[in-house]
């Protein structure tokens, strides 16, 4: 006699070999399914209650195709190519240690069904990425989004490389700050927030954050934050902080001197679109847009002979100071 238990789970047991196993390259048949729930599920059924249940999950909503040549799961939670994007970000994310990274991978291919994971086996080479020792990160991302959204203050070591390149305390005391928002720049997690007896915005990396501890104390509203009155626009803010100095954003004004292949790739991928791009001649363009002055001082560096800064002129002072100490230096 056919067992209780496995006869109530049917329905299911063939919505999971309908998620495993099929799509529209690989339909199934009755017999197939049927195989399928002896072999993963040791359970036997008729192909009339396969029919039926198929049947079931149809007008339950499922996107679940039958024709004469079988039958597939026609949608799923993710596309493939939706599952490719979340896989190379786990694979390229520096934050997410290599136990976690496979963890995750292998999450996202099941999704996938059984084809998606034979095929994702070859992208992956975790030995060749550079990856995090630090195996507590995501339950550092909780604490903190907790501590976020309680709007509670928190108490943390910070660490730094040694020139033995280990990391250690920055300090011996712990640093108490308000955490408001968290952000991927640079290919590394941050943690916005302020220290207390400051009142400016700080730049965190979370991955060298250690003994994170929610208090019960409220934190600093970030309206009383230097520069964020009217709150903090993350994405905006993120365009205008290349490296994550924060200060007022300026009107910066500055122009290529040569032909500069793909500069206007450049700043738009660094900067946005926000931003006014006016061609002077052939080979000089003049680009003018909003940034911090910090940042924008050592962005500016990284190109050299090839683009001048025409305002403001505390940014030229410090572009020219800046190129006279490095000349110095190889005196």
């Amino acid at each position: 006699m056919e067992n209780f238990e496995p006869k109530k789970l049917l329905i299911l047991r063939i919505l999971e070999i309908l998620q495993d196993f099929s799509d529209s390259n690989h339909k199934l048949r009755q017999k197939d399914i049927i195989h399928l729930l002896r072999v993963q599920y040791d359970v036997d059924c008729e192909r009339k209650a396969v029919a039926r249940n198929i049947e079931f999950l149809q007008h339950a909503g499922y996107d679940i195709i039958s024709d004469s040549t079988g039958v597939y799961l026609a949608e799923r939670k993710f596309e493939l190519g939706e599952l490719r994007l979340l896989i190379d970000s786990v694979l390229s994310n520096k934050n997410v240690c290599t136990n976690y990274t496979k963890e995750l991978i292998d999450k996202l291919s099941c999704e996938g069904g059984h084809y998606f994971k034979n095929y994702a086996k070859h992208v992956i080479n975790l030995d060749e990425w550079q990856k995090t020792d630090d195996k507590q990160f995501f339950l550092k991302v909780e604490q903190l989004c907790e501590a976020i959204e309680k709007k509670k203050k928190i108490q943390f070591h910070y660490l730094t490389y040694s020139t033995k390149l280990s990391l250690i305390k920055r300090r011996e005391n712990k640093y108490f700050a308000s955490p408001y928002q968290l952000l991927m720049k640079n290919g590394n997690y941050y943690l916005a927030c302020c220290f207390d007896n400051h009142d400016n915005l700080a730049f965190l990396r979370v991955d060298k954050m250690l003994d994170i501890k929610m208090l019960e104390k409220d934190y600093t509203p970030i309206q009383k934050v230097k520069d964020c009155k009217n709150g903090l626009n993350i994405g905006k803010l993120s365009n205008c902080l290349p490296y994550l100095y924060f200060d007022t954003p300026a009107k910066i004004e500055f122009q290529t001197t040569q032909q500069v292949d793909s500069m206007i790739d450049m700043v738009v991928d660094q900067f946005g679109k926000n931003i006014q791009v006016e061609k002077l001649s052939d080979n000089n363009l003049k680009f003018t847009l909003f940034a911090s002055l910090k940042a924008m001082r050592f962005w500016l560096l990284q190109f050299g002979k090839y683009v001048k800064v025409l305002s403001p002129s505390s940014l030229c002072d410090d572009i020219k100071n800046d190129a006279k100490e490095i000349q110095n230096l190889y005196k």
